[in-house]
Formats: C-alpha cells, structure tokens, sequence
C-alpha cells in the first residue's frame, strides 16, 4: 500500500476480495491489521492514550472497517455497545460517522465521553490556569478535605498522598463547567491510580512488591523505580503535566477529526436495558464491537479506585460488578443444576464442562445467554442489510478449548444473521491477557467474524 490510503472508501477492493475469498473457501482468513494499515505508526495519535484500560481495541481493526464504503457511509451511524474507553467512537468519528456508545462501567464512558468531546479547547486552558492557582493555596492547606469511602485505603495510599488527592478532588469539584468538570476528572483518575500502591503492570489492584523478584531482576529495579515516583508525592506536578498532554491531544482531536458534522453519543448503560429506549429500531447501519470474553477481564475491579475516588457509581463494585456480561462470581444455588440454551453443540460442551466444574458451566451459560439477548438488540436496531461485525477469542474452561466464535456465531444465526467473513489475527498486536484462574488459559488469537442482516 501507498500513501494515498487515507480517505473513505480506500479498503474498499481489499474488503470486497476478502468476502469474495471467503464465500469461496468458507474458511477463516489470516490477516495482519497492523499491515493492512501501515499509516497508523505511532499508537499516541489523536485522544486514544488519554487514559489507560484494560484490553483497548487495536486502532487499526476499527480504521479499516470504517474506511471504506461497503460496511458504512459518512454519517452512518454506527453503534459499539461495548465501547470502554472509546477506541471505535474515537475512529468512527474520525471516518466521518455519527457514533453511539453504550459501557457498563462509569469510568470507561466518562473516558469515551471525553476522548470525543467537542468541548472549547480554550475553556480547558483557562480552568487550567485556575487549577494551578488553587494548587498553590491548596499545598500548604492544613485543612483535612473530603475523602470518599474507598476499601482498604490505607493499604493503597501513604498518607500524603491521600492528602494531596483528596485536596485535588476538592479542586476539581469546584468547577461548573459539566464537560470542563468530566475532563479533569479523567486526568484525576490516572492520578488515583499512579500515586496508589497498585502494580501498574496489572490491571486488577495488586499491590507492588518488590521482594517478589531477585537483586538486579529488570522487574525488581521496575518496582523500586515506582515505589520511589510514587513516595515523591508529586500528585499536583503530575496532573498538571497530564492535563496539559491531554489537552493537546483533544486539540489534535479535534483538528483532525469532523466533529462538526459527526456526532458521537456515549451512554454509561448496558445494551439489554437501553438498546431500543433511546436507539431507532433500524437506524444503525453498522455495529462494530470486541465484547468481553467469558471471565477474561476484571473491567469493573479494574476501575475500582478510580470509581471509588470519583464517586462514578451509584451502587456498590461489588453490585456494578453483577451487572457485567462474563462476570465469574454467583450465588451456589444457581449453578447446582445444569442449565442448556438449546442449541446442540453448545449444550455438549456445556455437559462437558459441568461435569468437571459447575460454577464455570455457569458462568459460560449465563455470558452465551446475555450475549443471545445482546445479539437480539443488535438485529433490532440495524438497517435491513446492515453488518454486525465482532472481535472475539477462544479460550479453556475447565480444560476444555471453548470455541467462542463458533459458538456465537450459531447463537447469531439463530436470531437472523448471516456470516459474510471470518478473519483471524494474532492477540500479540493487543494489550489483552491477564491470567484468569487455574481453569481458564490464555486467549492467544482473535476472530472477526462479519454478520449480515438479512
């Protein structure tokens, strides 16, 4: 490929020759989206950086399938109904489509919300000035300001650091502004997680422990390094330094993007409980979404300090976690019956697993039926002739290799879709895996399966 492949409609005579190969060979078909898009060099482009999640979506998948005119046209809409922190809105925006984003998880909306904002750039700039001066005042303040109720925090936080957060938070609740607001408290979520005791290298809180790597381990001086940063108590230096980097990028944003023609909509909800309130039946011609994967992801625990520390959600983590598709933890008598969804392969490899582990066949029955009621919702709101198009892994449970895709796809076939490609890539160009438990593996690839509404 050339130069020239920035623009709608590009990738068009590519994809067209994949569905043409593939309707031939009815087999998957390997693909690199890393050198399908070789124009997307440097990740740190436009807001996708602003603020760290776990398993974000490669740029790459979501700019090849929105730049071309056979999956969608500008000012299509297309809908992510698991969108995390933005990465397809972000893209769709970019490609000129109106998007609409619907995630479970306050943190991750607040970030998708503000990663796509169209917000005056000179607002954030002068309430930046007015931050830094409060600052001033606010460092010296013996004052004890307003700390919510966040679990173990003591274990998570030094006192000074406490200090300095809960006066930042005391900042930041002063400003009016509701977007201006929404943007420095996403720069004072990365602080909440920076200045605590949690292993950056995991997603999920664990605390740092050096001691569990030997003198001179790269891991051991990693660990020591941030120990260090963190008893720094630089916690005003850093959020300025990020406000100032993310104010930047929002300005590249939007300079690059036609948020004056597009129009992006994120709701902090979940698709089963909003899709046909507040999206037409049959008004999106393109859903385009990598949904969670049978207890690969901590999404929610991920979150928690932040979420703590913002007050985002308005229950319990433990409560917000329940309501996530792929969640592991349910109530004994739930899973004591074996429970089927009454298509046949699926409900053999349901048998199989629950005669080694009936709190996993659980699981695994509860994420294929929500995804059935999610699939449902997809259908209804799509154009006739629309495409559903889905970034998913396999994985083990209990032993057994669940073909995720496959079963899916049976499960979208049965409401109405038809399957116009498969593609697969390697998880290496992914910041995915954590390891789940002893019963679960690593994913090590990734299926994109293209749906047809027909």
């Amino acid at each position: 490929m050339n130069k020239q492949y920035k623009g709608t409609g590009f990738f068009d005579t590519h994809i067209l020759k994949l569905l043409k190969d593939y309707k031939d060979i009815k087999e998957p078909i390997p693909v690199n989206f890393r050198e399908l898009v070789p124009n997307i060099v440097h990740m740190d482009r436009h807001t996708h950086f602003i603020h760290s999640y776990p398993a974000k979506l490669l740029q790459q998948i979501p700019y090849f399938f929105l730049n071309n005119t056979v999956f969608s046209e500008e000012n299509d809409i297309v809908l992510d109904p698991f969108c995390g922190t933005g990465t397809v809105l972000l893209e769709s925006s970019l490609a000129n489509r109106n998007a609409i984003g619907i995630d479970i998880n306050p943190l991750a909306s607040l970030i998708a919300k503000t990663k796509t904002s169209g917000i005056d750039i000179s607002k954030l700039t002068k309430e930046l000035e007015k931050i830094q001066d409060l600052m001033k005042i606010y460092k010296s303040s013996k004052k004890q300001f307003y700390i919510p109720t966040i679990s173990n925090l003591e274990h998570w936080y030094s006192r000074q650091n406490m200090r300095r957060l809960s006066k930042l938070k005391d900042i930041i609740n002063k400003i009016t502004h509701p977007e201006v607001k929404e943007f420095y408290l996403v720069i004072f979520s990365l602080c909440c997680k920076k200045f605590s005791y949690s292993d950056p290298r995991i997603s999920v809180p664990v605390k740092i422990n050096k001691d569990k790597f030997p003198e001179g381990h790269s891991l051991r001086e990693a660990a020591i390094k941030n120990l260090k940063f963190i008893d720094k108590n630089k916690v005003f230096e850093f959020f300025t330094e990020q406000a100032k980097r993310n104010i930047f990028r929002l300005t590249d944003y939007q300079n690059s993007s036609m948020i004056n023609s597009s129009k992006v909509t994120v709701y902090n909800s979940d698709i089963k409980h909003l899709a046909t309130k507040k999206i037409k039946t049959k008004s999106v011609q393109l859903v385009l979404t990598s949904p969670p994967y049978v207890s690969a992801q901590k999404y929610i625990r991920a979150s928690s300090l932040s979420l703590q520390w913002l007050e985002l959600n308005k229950t319990t983590i433990p409560e917000l976690d329940k309501q996530s598709i792929g969640r592991e933890h349910f109530p004994a008598k739930e899973y004591k019956q074996l429970h089927l969804i009454g298509i046949k392969r699926i409900d053999e490899i349901l048998t199989k697993i629950y005669k080694r582990n009936k709190l996993r066949a659980y699981i695994t029955y509860k994420y294929l039926i929500e995804m059935q009621e999610s699939f449902k919702h997809y259908h209804e709101v799509l154009k006739h002739n629309g495409y559903f198009i889905m970034v998913i892994g396999n994985n083990t449970i209990a032993g057994y290799e669940f073909m995720t895709h496959k079963y899916l796809i049976k499960i979208a076939k049965k409401i109405g879709f038809s399957v116009e490609l498969i593609l697969i890539d390697d998880i290496k160009s992914r910041g995915l895996m954590t390891k789940r438990n002893k019963t679960a593996s690593i994913i090590s690839r990734e299926y994109i399966v293209i749906f047809k509404k027909v």
